[in-house]
């Protein structure tokens, strides 16, 4: 009976102990913002970019780790931390480039008993602004 009531117990914990991985995907719906270069400003794709960034969650609402990084993509302020960061990672993984246009999100969120882990993947296409051309 003690054996019986030991493995229960042991299957409990570990059942506990395990989470669950949930995955989604989105496109970016800002703009590059051509405002400050005005009309007779062209752009160079420069090539692909991508960046990414994590943090951790304890008990859903302490964040642990991180980056601290904020950026705009377009029109369109990000407000999660994470997708920012991932956005600035992405545009300095190419030294030479000015924004991303055709974003892509890749989230997974991975949820433990008192912990989550999210990890955000952006890749688009790197440009440069070229506001001498003519």
């Amino acid at each position: 009976m003690k054996r019986l009531c030991f493995s229960l117990a042991a299957a409990c914990v570990l059942s506990g102990l395990t989470g669950c991985v949930s995955q989604s995907n989105k496109i970016g719906l800002g703009s590059v913002p051509l405002e400050e270069v005005k009309t007779t400003a062209t752009y160079d794709i420069i090539g692909p970019a991508t960046g990414t960034s994590t943090r951790g969650k304890l008990f859903g609402f302490i964040p642990i780790g991180g980056e601290r990084k904020a950026g705009q993509l377009g029109g369109m302020m990000l407000i999660n931390p994470v997708e920012s960061a991932a956005v600035y990672n992405a545009i300095e993984s190419v030294p030479t480039a000015d924004a991303l246009i055709v974003p892509r999100w890749s989230k997974t969120i991975s949820n433990y008993l008192v912990y989550s882990e999210e990890t955000v993947t952006v890749k688009g296409k790197a440009i440069r602004f070229n506001p001498s051309a003519k």
